[in-house]
């Protein structure tokens, strides 16, 4: 039999293998058939592997490692999927709020999942657990297929007025059955699209303390008990995605900024504003531990500015080709969560409060470089390769966005 605390580092980096292997062979199956299908094809995938986890579970530890694999593979595509919709549905004029609801799934999975698993693993075992989400994962996948439109000019509720605000500044685009010649060449050398995803490195090594480390945190080191450490490391979550919706309004209203400056300053109050709280969180003693634990909750809260920075400049930049571009997103993040997986265990062997010094203050540089290599060259209008495609889309000029 296997416990969670020495095999954990395994358990939570084989899922982000299995999103990195599965990334770009699901990025292509997503650009041929759009995210419609996609979706369904990793909704379905994601309730069976769910609801077979506590049978494959009961095999022994390396079936659970290979099943949490397959789980990556599954989810491999998100931010791609966050790109195509983007392109499809999304205003210019409404990109901030787009993205800081569609990034928000992160903490929004977590904020419903994490009372559910508790409640259902303290009255009904933790296989429950896994019965109740493959449900949750079905019904979602079926309204995802009834109302979700790879096309908005061919859904029943979308009129012309939308369609209309909805087309307005944007290149138009191709069907997913003539996909756009994605210029790898021109991104991959593109400097705003560099500092981009320099920026995610930095962000997601700290969203990962949010999502793996900080019950653990709570519970090893400040030496909470399970269920009141299970509810404060929902709040900082809960506090990102009020702040996500809110600079997703205010990045779109504010008119006295560039659009560039706008990413500058919303990037930076996240980065900048989470570096320093992780200083002050390294510095002062444990002995009260829930003001140790609010004072950690501050840096991930702060991370909650990020749709108005760098995710929107890439978006901004990318335009059409943002699928293509969050697909690189997609790997790095992940390439970024499997290293933490490990750095963060290798930093903290006794889980001491000294040790843990060391993560946030390696947090604090991290975030401080990243962001201001990004603050120096971040851009925010559409570069000259998605202008070059515009004369060889006439089919998107006839048909719009196509299903």
């Amino acid at each position: 039999m296997f416990t969670i605390k020495p095999c954990s580092n395994v358990f939570f980096a084989v899922l982000f293998l299995g999103v990195l292997v599965g990334i770009f062979p699901l990025t292509a199956f997503l650009q041929s058939y759009g995210p419609h299908q996609t979706v369904i094809i990793i909704g379905t995938c994601s309730t069976i592997f769910t609801g077979t986890m506590p049978f494959w579970a009961s095999l022994g530890f390396p079936y659970l490692v290979t099943l949490r694999f397959l789980q990556g593979v599954g989810i491999a595509n998100v931010f791609p999927i966050i790109g195509s919709i983007m392109t499809r549905w999304a205003a210019l004029s409404e990109s901030g709020l787009f993205i800081s609801l569609l990034t928000g799934y992160i903490q929004l999975s977590i904020i419903i999942s994490a009372p559910i698993s508790g409640f259902c693993g303290l009255n009904y075992g933790w296989p429950s657990i896994y019965y109740v989400h493959s449900v949750l994962a079905s019904v979602i996948t079926l309204i995802w297929t009834l109302f979700f439109r790879n096309n908005p000019f061919k859904h029943p509720f979308v009129g012309e007025k939308e369609i209309r605000k909805i087309s307005t500044g944007k290149a138009p685009i191709t069907s997913v059955k003539a996909a756009l010649k994605v210029p790898y060449k021109q991104i991959f050398t593109s400097v705003p699209m560099i500092v981009v995803w320099i920026a995610v490195m930095g962000n997601f090594l700290v969203t990962q303390f949010s999502i793996t480390f900080y019950n653990m945190y709570l519970v090893w080191v400040l030496k909470l008990d399970v269920e009141t450490a299970g509810f404060l490391a929902t709040l900082p979550l809960v506090a990102q995605l009020v702040l996500k919706f809110v600079t997703g309004l205010l990045s779109d209203r504010i008119t006295f900024l560039s659009e560039r400056n706008k990413c500058r300053f919303f990037n930076s109050l996240a980065f900048y504003g989470a570096a320093f709280f992780f200083v002050v969180v390294a510095f002062v003693h444990p002995e009260d531990k829930i003001l140790c634990a609010i004072l950690t909750m501050i840096p991930q809260a702060m991370i909650g500015f990020n749709p108005g920075g760098f995710n929107k400049s890439s978006v901004l930049v990318a335009r059409q080709f943002s699928p293509a571009v969050l697909t690189v997103t997609q790997a790095v993040l992940c390439s970024t969560l499997f290293a933490g997986s490990f750095i963060v265990p290798s930093l903290t062997p006794n889980n001491t409060f000294a040790e843990y010094r060391n993560v946030f203050l390696l947090y604090a540089v991290v975030l401080v470089v990243t962001n201001t290599i990004f603050i120096i060259f971040c851009r925010a209008e559409a570069a000259e390769w998605t202008k070059e495609m515009k004369e060889v889309q006439s089919e998107g000029d006839k048909v719009g966005v196509a299903a």
